[in-house]
């Protein structure tokens, strides 16, 4: 149930931010890891750079990540408590509909 008084257009861009699955890595590699430099999140994603760091701005100017300078390199490290349990919980619930997620051509574009 959606608790009264819930901004739903920011609940909205909350769950938007997992719909892509280059971030949904990149947070699961920051829950794994702690704290990643560019460098290694895109060596562990296997994506150009610039593509990677669009997708870290989006997550650090959502709040769902932030960064620390330490000479040349940017670290980033989750700043948001519970992702664990929830991207948990959700993976449990799409289980069952996997399959039927995988070949769904109904949501987000032929790319993904």
């Amino acid at each position: 149930m959606i608790p009264p008084h819930t901004d739903t257009v920011a609940a909205a861009r909350f769950f938007r931010v997992f719909g892509d699955a280059t971030r949904l890595r990149l947070l699961q590699l920051l829950l794994e890891r702690g704290e990643m430099t560019v460098g290694e999140l895109v060596a562990a994603v296997g994506q150009p750079q610039p593509r990677i760091s669009t997708h870290l701005a989006c997550l650090r100017h959502c709040g769902f990540a932030v960064t620390e300078r330490r000479g040349r390199e940017v670290h980033y490290r989750l700043a948001v408590d519970g992702l664990d349990a929830l991207l948990a919980q959700a993976f449990g619930v799409m289980t069952p509909i996997s399959g039927r997620l995988a070949s769904c051509t109904r949501i987000g574009p032929d790319w993904m």
